[in-house]
């Protein structure tokens, strides 16, 4: 924590300093075609009245990843698409925190920060939102080990233009955490739960290469996303109850499809991001609180499928809720959508592998049910046949 900080959080509006902006590696352009019809605003403003917030937690991160990931983002975006770029320190060690050096990067940074052990990265987005600028319309949410690549906001906000309660995601683009030099496209898939909210990358049409249209996508990873400010208040983002780390992405994707939006990818906005194994992570997650946390999700969003969580999370069972009535209410005063709609109609992999759900390498396990083959993946020995797959409809009918 820096001298004169306010016991709680502070913030901090920074000043300008030089700094060298050609220190992040070059990303190849891997857009699909068709993409440069993205770039326009299709009501011709220019944007200029969604600009936007760019929020970036971190805890404990490499400066070099830091640096890089600014580079990328001051290189690559139009200054008068940008009203800041907020990075939240949430309880990160004083070595780490890099306070003057993220401070000499650009005038547009602001730095909001929590003294350790840290607020938990729920309790610091929701913080970091308060204190983003009364002048953006539009929320982005990146990490801190990420390369934007070429013309990347013009897409979110055109979509946000036509969809004012989209959840637009980039396609993500791999960086090995071996060398965050080798930029890697990406394979074309979209983001989902397994039973035991575990989130998984699929591509059950098997598509061969992106196209440059939107793609709705059954759930959010929740780290990289741009949403509008008042979507974002309208749905309340996040359960207070929650703690520490894990669970946002849920309810994220619970409340943006099953009150009245929409959660798509759009492949002409691209992002590498260094995917991390949980060994790999500059901090801890408390896996006992991260449980908690998705059994508390569950039980505000499965309604009767409840007890297919429990199949295969049977840990969960004996863990504490809390008081979920405040979000039962507000699900009930937003007009949201039951679960049976929801897998009906957004998450159709999901629908299916409820009646094949097992756990891979049990071995009889009182109220489990076991896999009878090796595990694809953590919930489920098979995967859905390509002829089953119906895609999610471009366009679902919203109302609130």
């Amino acid at each position: 924590m820096l001298p004169g900080a306010p016991a709680f959080f502070w913030s901090l509006i920074l000043a300008s300093c030089a700094a060298d902006f050609s220190a992040f590696p070059e990303p190849p352009d891997v857009r699909p075609q068709g993409c440069e019809d993205q770039l326009a605003d299709p009501e011709g403003k220019d944007f200029k009245d969604l600009t936007a917030s760019i929020i970036i937690p971190f805890k404990n991160e490499r400066w070099d990843h830091i640096k890089a990931t600014v580079g990328s983002i001051l290189h690559y975006t139009p200054n008068a698409l940008l009203n800041e770029i907020m990075f939240v320190s949430d309880g990160t060690s004083a070595e780490a925190t890099f306070f003057n050096e993220i401070r000499a990067l650009s005038p547009l940074i602001s730095f909001v920060a929590f003294p350790a052990p840290g607020e938990g990265l729920i309790l610091a987005k929701m913080r970091a939102v308060g204190a983003a600028s009364l002048k953006s319309k539009v929320l982005i949410f990146l990490e801190p080990h990420t390369i934007v690549n070429r013309d990347w906001i013009q897409p979110l906000l055109r979509r946000i233009r036509q969809q004012p309660r989209v959840l637009a995601m980039p396609a993500l683009d791999v960086i090995p955490p071996e060398n965050f030099s080798q930029y890697q496209a990406g394979n074309p898939g979209h983001w989902r739960f397994e039973w035991n909210l575990n989130l998984i990358y699929t591509n059950p049409a098997e598509m061969e290469s992106w196209t440059a249209d939107p793609m709705p996508s059954p759930a959010t990873s929740g780290g990289i996303f741009a949403i509008r400010k008042d979507w974002w208040r309208k749905l309340s983002f996040y359960d207070p109850g929650m703690k520490g780390w894990g669970g946002d992405h849920v309810e994220a994707t619970m409340k943006v499809w099953r009150c009245g939006g929409r959660i798509e990818v759009l492949p002409c906005s691209r992002i590498g991001h260094m995917f991390r194994d949980p060994v790999d992570r500059p901090y801890n997650v408390n896996v006992k609180q991260v449980i908690r946390n998705y059994a508390r999700m569950a039980g505000t969003w499965f309604d009767e499928y409840i007890e297919d969580f429990y199949k295969v999370k049977p840990d969960a069972r004996e863990i504490s809720l809390g008081n979920i009535t405040k979000q039962l209410a507000l699900r009930e005063h937003l007009k949201c959508k039951d679960m049976k709609w929801y897998l009906e109609n957004v998450d159709k992999e999901m629908l299916w592998e409820k009646d094949h759900i097992c756990i891979p390498g049990c071995r009889d396990t009182p109220g489990v049910a076991c896999c009878e083959n090796a595990g694809i993946r953590s919930t489920i020995d098979r995967i859905m046949p390509v002829a089953e797959y119906r895609p999610i409809a471009k366009e679902i009918h919203l109302e609130l």
